[in-house]
């Protein structure tokens, strides 16, 4: 028989490195660096075992996106988010530019909390243009930065979501490229936001001040959206460059059970009592009076639209306008506020959701002027609503009776209309 042949132990061949001209080892390795940007800093860095060449690539991200994928953010998984990512940012090649930082984690424990801060303030030290912040909701009590200002000459996009805000954050005289912020769900404990270069601002179901209006100061802005907001409405202030606004308000502290047709029981309402240190500003009209194309949509119980057009002012740009139900309350002085300060208008769209009541709520006070009509240039009118009821006629016979003509009447009947 033959001798037993001693077999000496395999070794692990060692990953190839990368030949060109074969599949994605052929591209320049600045293009595979901006597709491991689309992954997950966790599955970017995996990516390093794939060969020699793709060793050291994730140190070179444009964007690093840090989230919690596939990991439960208990006492034991925070710990382990915080080692990783801190060790990935002492490994990043501080020389590769940053593009954008995005930070997105699940609901944590207030004891044992991911260093959002320290990451926020690595990316504003790596010159990203573009930040990211976005936490659980059952995070909202997160103060970003605590009480630290935002920092950044290339910074231009900033979104967060359920964090805190305070004035020092909110103060972008420091960012003097921002252009864009976006919020959502946060609670914003500030007097003032403030930004010369912002030009975008959106702003969604963030909780503001209870007792005091927080000032929003953006002289540059351009597109401005506020909606369904609680506690106090922001006030606007001038907005020269404004083209198109868009604002929502529902479960706001500016609610008076009055404008439904009820009762108030609250002592310190602005709309039943003038006893309030600004009860004499224009709370968001006057900050939008020079956009072009405007939304102003409330609920039947806000009253602060309303008791704006007290000051009204003339909206000299304005040529597309959509009101909802509050306008239609009593004798359609509202309306008739609107189409006496709007010279240029030439779309007015009125949606009807709310079911006619007889109790249309207090009448108010207007800025009205000789003329029900300030312009013969409104060539179209839209009306939505579910079905043709007498809100429908009464615009109707309002624009006859004041001869107020208009090239091109729509009424647009939701689909789940039982008439028509």
């Amino acid at each position: 028989m033959p001798k037993e042949q001693a077999t000496a132990p395999r070794r692990r061949k060692a990953a190839p490195e990368a030949r060109g001209g074969e599949g994605i080892d052929a591209l320049p390795s600045e293009v595979l660096q901006h597709v491991l940007s689309f992954l997950p800093v966790a599955e970017a860095v995996q990516t390093c075992v794939l060969a020699r060449r793709w060793r050291h690539l994730w140190k070179s991200m444009p964007v690093l996106r840090i989230t919690c994928e596939g990991m439960i953010l208990n006492r034991r998984g925070v710990r382990r988010l915080n080692k990783f990512v801190n060790h990935l940012l002492l490994l990043r090649d501080r020389s590769a530019p940053l593009h954008a930082c995005e930070i997105e984690l699940t609901t944590f424990h207030s004891q044992d909390e991911p260093q959002v801060n320290l990451w926020t303030r690595h990316a504003l030290l790596c010159q990203a243009r573009v930040l990211s912040v976005h936490l659980g909701r059952d995070n909202n009590s997160f103060e970003l930065l605590e009480d630290l200002p935002l920092v950044s000459p290339r910074l231009t996009r900033l979104e967060l979501c359920n964090v805190v805000l305070n004035d020092s954050i909110l103060n972008f005289s420091s960012c003097p490229a921002l252009e864009e912020l976006w919020m959502r769900g946060c609670y914003v404990q500030a007097d003032m936001i403030m930004s010369q270069s912002l030009k975008r601002l959106t702003i969604l179901d963030c909780i503001f001040y209870p007792n005091e209006r927080t000032r929003i100061s953006v002289p540059s802005l351009v597109t401005m959206e506020l909606i369904e907001c609680w506690g106090r409405t922001p006030l606007l202030e001038s907005m020269p460059s404004l083209v198109t606004g868009s604002i929502k308000l529902a479960d706001c502290d500016d609610c008076c059970g009055k404008e439904a047709g009820g009762s108030c029981a609250d002592d310190t309402c602005e709309n039943c009592s003038s006893i309030d240190g600004d009860s004499g500003d224009c709370v968001l009209l006057n900050g939008l009076s020079e956009a072009k194309s405007l939304a102003l949509i409330a609920e039947p119980c806000v009253f602060i639209l309303k008791r704006d057009l007290m000051w009204c002012p003339t909206f000299s740009k304005l040529k597309t306008l959509l009101l909802n139900d509050w306008c239609m309350k009593a004798n359609l002085g509202a309306l008739m506020c609107f189409l006496q300060h709007t010279p240029v208008l030439e779309k007015l769209t009125i949606q009807l959701c709310q079911a006619p009541s007889s109790r249309m709520g207090t009448e108010g006070s207007y800025n009205l002027t000789g003329q029900p009509f300030a312009s013969n240039k409104l060539k179209v009118l839209e009306i939505k609503c579910e079905k043709i009821d007498e809100r429908v006629h009464r615009i109707l016979t309002f624009l006859s009776t004041y001869s107020i003509h208009v090239e091109q009447i729509n009424i647009q009947q939701s689909i789940g209309s039982s008439e028509g």
